[in-house]
């Protein structure tokens, strides 16, 4: 990659790095101090990333393929390279999802399902329909089976060997169930291309996955060690960002519907200088970016993105709630584990009416298994009709037959959690500078379908914005990642949602250290140790592949085969002084492929950090530049 000018290079400040773990692979050394010299400027040099390391920049395979793994609902979609030069939007998607009851979706349910022994079974409503039928005969137990597990990327510190809950609440590794979906779509995706053509190869693709912008890196890395696992090689895959992705969708596809149809030039919905907003309303989280379309057609981020854990989920979680009310919160349990097939069901119906469900109705119909009836009168002795007239649903939900008459404002409740979070996050960024002339709202993802969330967002910005939502929503995420598969140059810039940075010490100064972080050092000096040098500030914008200012390491001892860097970041702006008050999430990790047992290396890194990956290299400083092999490790 060139090397663009960043606008630290001209920072000249000198620092050891303080409480850096050294890993030298040599247990007979003492970890000592690492020093940062921040060399003055070298010859430029090209390197390639570690082996194995994807090329971001070109596709160079006959298909690029994109997966995307949802809370609720999974995809992929693909195109081929010839005809993308024709025609950007010729992208091909499994549409003929079947439930096996006639119901045709263009996404599979994000469920994997485990027999007894561990081994994968199946995916999606294959693998609802097998546990479905096991449950209805009480065979089920034992089989491990997974839904909605996506969020546990989001919300629990990442390990390598983290464990996740199946239905009956028994532990797994989480990259088992998340390396059985990816391959799952893999496999199904090569079966339609190998069906087209006998002849193709695992090796023709370009792999794109989408993961949600406001994920962090330890989450990003997770996603790629199971994508490895899955079959797909590294130097295959690449990262796109959910909304970015919907972005690049929204604004090749609105601009081609423009022009097929003869609108005026001016008419059309993205042209240089507009500015969007894309709002990803998935299943569990809402993820929110906004570009700038530059007088190439490329786009150009204006904030940071953001979002949180309010998608459709919620919704979901509060109709659970009205359930549990109405049937009593333990015989609810009880008849989750005891009538699971039932239960299945249920989560369908709900599914399929949190989408339905319209703000102009004055009564919904919620059609429950009759089984939840029966079960509720054989546990309490009550029977649901009873139980409505007396209880604190008496004038809001009826029952006739096997369904609850439930009135609307009721059920229209359990949207205000999701709802409010999503218009208030809306609406502070709305107030941003950098915002300001943005016009355009785009709804994408699974939950954009919902007519509550599309009203509720029009009704808030009604006559200063407007709102857009594309055909087939759900799939906008998917068929973007496709086109930045083939163009990844299509987002130009990036916000950086963070400061990422190194503890360093420095020469003692009363004047602007704190004596908390006062120490002596090996040669007797004051010190102040813990300080926070910044490689990037948070808000900095940032090119996909521009490196920041070369960093400079010695390590420890002669002889030394590995040193390991830990990295620290804030959500600070300006970022703060001492690393005490950041966050350590990784590290980085240098090995020296030739070493001399004699003399401490010295070793020169640089890294971009404006891609959907941090990514980094580095070599041996003096002529010849010993390639030195680095990569950051995010994952505990």
């Amino acid at each position: 990659m060139p090397r663009r000018q960043n606008p630290n290079d001209n920072e000249t400040e000198q620092g050891e790095l303080s409480h850096q773990r050294v890993n030298t692979g040599n247990d007979s050394h003492n970890n000592e101090e690492l020093r940062d010299h921040q060399m003055s400027p070298q010859p430029e040099f090209q390197l390639p990333y570690q082996e194995n390391e994807p090329d971001f920049f070109n596709c160079k395979r006959l298909v690029v393929a994109a997966i995307d793994i949802g809370t609720t609902y999974s995809c992929y979609a693909y195109s081929f390279s010839d005809e993308f030069q024709r025609d950007r939007l010729q992208i091909y998607a499994n549409s003929d999802w079947n439930d096996g009851t006639g119901m045709v979706t263009c996404k599979a349910p994000t469920i994997v399902l485990f027999d007894k022994s561990g081994k994968f079974h199946s995916f999606g409503y294959e693998a609802e329909t097998k546990y479905n039928s096991l449950a209805a005969t009480d065979e089920h137990i034992g089989w491990r089976y997974f839904r909605r597990f996506k969020m546990e990327l989001f919300k629990k510190t990442i390990r390598r060997d983290i464990k996740i809950k199946d239905a009956q609440e028994k532990f797994m590794p989480a990259i088992e169930v998340f390396t059985a979906a990816i391959a799952f779509l893999k496999n199904h995706l090569l079966k339609r291309l190998q069906q087209r053509d006998t002849g193709f190869r695992e090796t023709d693709i370009d792999w794109v996955l989408t993961v949600p912008a406001i994920w962090n890196d330890a989450a990003k890395q997770f996603m790629i060690m199971a994508a490895g696992q899955a079959g797909i090689s590294e130097n295959q895959l690449s990262l796109a960002y959910e909304p970015e992705a919907a972005a690049i969708y929204c604004k090749e596809s609105f601009t081609t519907l423009s022009r097929e149809l003869n609108t005026k030039a001016q008419l059309i919905p993205f042209g240089p200088g507009d500015k969007f907003m894309v709002i990803d309303l998935g299943g569990g989280t809402v993820d929110i970016t906004a570009h700038e379309v530059l007088a190439d057609g490329k786009l150009k981020s204006l904030s940071p993105p953001s979002g949180g854990p309010w998608g459709g989920t919620v919704v979901d979680k509060h109709f659970n709630a009205f359930i549990e009310n109405l049937f009593e919160k333990d015989v609810y349990k009880e008849f989750s584990i005891e009538c699971a097939s039932d239960k299945l069901d249920l989560d369908r119906t709900i599914e399929i009416k949190k989408r339905a469900v319209k703000p102009t109705d004055e009564k919904i119909m919620l059609k429950l298994p009759n089984e939840l009836f029966s079960f509720y009168n054989e546990k309490t002795n009550k029977n649901i009709e009873e139980t409505l007239r007396k209880g604190p649903f008496k004038d809001t939900v009826t029952k006739k037959r096997d369904r609850l008459i439930v009135e609307s404002g009721k059920l229209l409740a359990m949207f205000n959690e999701s709802k409010n979070e999503i218009l208030a996050h809306v609406e502070k960024l709305l107030r941003k500078r950098e915002l300001w002339g943005l016009k355009k709202l785009l709804l994408v993802g699974g939950f954009a379908e919902s007519q509550v969330i599309q009203d509720a967002v029009r009704q808030k910005f009604d006559g200063g914005y407007e709102v857009m939502v594309p055909q087939q929503p759900e799939l906008a995420i998917v068929k973007g990642a496709v086109i930045y598969g083939h163009l990844p140059q299509s987002i130009c810039s990036r916000k950086m949602p963070f400061a990422y940075g190194i503890s360093t010490s420095v020469r003692f100064d009363p004047g602007k250290h704190s004596e908390v972080h006062k120490c002596i050092g090996v040669r007797g000096e004051e010190k102040c140790e813990d300080l926070f040098k910044a490689f990037v500030k948070k808000g900095d914008n940032l090119l996909p592949d521009q490196k920041s200012a070369e960093q400079s390491f010695t390590s420890p001892n002669p002889g030394d085969q590995q040193v390991t860097v830990e990295i620290y970041k804030s959500d600070q702006d300006p970022p703060p002084m001492y690393v005490t008050d950041c966050k350590k999430v990784g590290e980085l990790v240098l090995v020296l492929t030739s070493v001399d047992p004699n003399e401490k290396a010295l070793i020169v890194v640089q890294m971009a950090f404006g891609g959907t990956e941090v990514m980094v290299e580095a070599k041996e400083s003096g002529q010849g530049g010993k390639r030195v092999l680095a990569r950051f490790d995010w994952l505990k």
